[in-house]
């Protein structure tokens, strides 16, 4: 009798669930979505030297994490409510033919972000926590966008992996801000860690661009902690672009 209605509470639960989740987000019809990593010589910063020190890692070992970990911690929120292409078989891993071929047909350029080229349809809220008596950063005005030389790599590279969109990661940045003293006994200053990105669709539309940016102090020098500080704000910035992307 226990047994029955324990299955009985189970069955109930997933009707429940799934009686929950939007027609859009049912496991049928949610959009697929795969995340580029960028190119190992789009990372930039001029705190390696110190967050290498403080990882006690060698400085491309430092860098590999880096650029491996935004990829997973992407995948990670995405899968919350889309279908994520390579998050079993993590697409930052497999350096295959794919990612040669995608890399030799880029190039980069700066760009105005999206939300002041249509702030009605695109602004995003940036709700990235300040500490007390630091200034608030002012609001992005550019990114660094990307450039795509064959028009059939989007189309083909989504057929592969079964996407509905493509986000590029362009470019990540590590910037200290010496006029920004967070505290000035300790000498701690504040730094930005910044993601440029690119949204496209399966026909290789450009739907979206902007930067996700996150702040921490030049007291936290160790790759892991700086990632679990600040990639889950990255993410969830991102994320909520995608959502207003995919309502247009």
């Amino acid at each position: 009798m226990r047994r029955f209605f324990v299955l009985v509470l189970i069955s109930c639960l997933s009707i429940s669930i799934k009686a929950a989740l939007p027609d859009s987000l049912s496991v049928n019809d949610r959009s697929s979505v795969l995340v580029i990593p960028y190119m190992p010589a789009m990372h930039l910063s001029d705190a390696d030297n110190d967050i290498s020190e403080g990882s006690q890692m060698e400085m491309t070992d430092m860098r590999s994490a880096l650029r491996k970990g935004i990829v997973k911690a992407l995948n990670k929120k995405f899968a919350e409510v889309y279908d994520v292409k390579g998050f079993n078989n993590d697409f930052v891993n497999s350096e295959n033919g794919d990612m040669d071929v995608l890399y030799h047909t880029l190039l980069f350029e700066g760009d105005t972000v999206y939300p002041l080229k249509n702030p009605s349809r695109f602004a995003v809220k940036d709700t990235t926590p300040v500490k007390k008596g630091v200034k608030k950063p002012t609001p992005e005005s550019m990114y660094i966008n990307v450039g795509i030389y064959d028009s059939s790599l989007v189309p083909d590279l989504s057929k592969k992996y079964e996407s509905d969109y493509i986000i590029f990661l362009n470019e990540i940045d590590i910037k200290t801000h010496f006029d920004d003293c967070i505290n000035l006994a300790l000498k701690i200053y504040r730094r930005d860690i910044k993601v440029h990105y690119s949204i496209f669709d399966k026909t290789g539309k450009q739907l979206y661009g902007d930067v996700a940016v996150s702040h921490f102090g030049t007291n936290t020098n160790d790759v892991n902690e700086i990632m679990k500080e600040n990639f889950p704000s990255i993410s969830n910035y991102v994320l909520n672009s995608f959502h207003k992307v995919e309502k247009q």
